[in-house]
């Protein structure tokens, strides 16, 4: 029952965290997605029994029934599998010059130097550097997808 409890509090944690919803807000999963990708791995990753969709749905911060929790989740897996397929697409017919990803890597190591920065800063200035976190990031995506940085077709 101990690692139900912590799976919930990491639940939580991951849903309140605010360059999560940063993230969330411009990805291309709604948040009931996510809260349900999350639950199933989650509990996938960590449970050494198996759980129905039946259990995994009552993880779910709003009462839902379990055929609602499986359309949301397949809805989840087909929206990353998706995201990905794009990428590869674009890359496929030219669309960039290098690989993308390594762009795109760059910009996940920025993220984990200003998670970094925050969790040794004082709670006063965790609010602006939350806030230039999400211009940066919304400029170097920007960036990533103008036609200068795209590659002549």
């Amino acid at each position: 029952m101990g690692e139900i409890n912590n799976n919930i509090k990491m639940l939580q944690s991951i849903l309140h965290d605010p360059i999560a919803n940063i993230l969330l807000k411009y990805c291309n999963l709604t948040r009931i997605q996510f809260e349900t990708i999350l639950i199933d791995t989650i509990i996938e990753n960590t449970v050494f029994m198996d759980f129905s969709y039946d259990n995994k749905k009552n993880f779910r911060l709003k009462k839902i029934s379990r055929g609602s929790f499986r359309r949301t989740l397949q809805q989840a897996r087909k929206n990353i599998i998706s995201a990905v397929f794009t990428i590869l697409l674009l890359y496929y017919i030219g669309f960039f010059e290098k690989v993308p990803l390594d762009d795109y890597l760059i910009i996940s190591e920025q993220l984990k130097k200003y998670v970094e920065i925050i969790n040794s800063s004082d709670s006063k200035d965790k609010d602006k550097i939350i806030f230039n976190l999400e211009n940066e990031l919304l400029e170097g995506i920007k960036r990533l997808s103008e036609p200068k940085s795209l590659k002549k077709l």
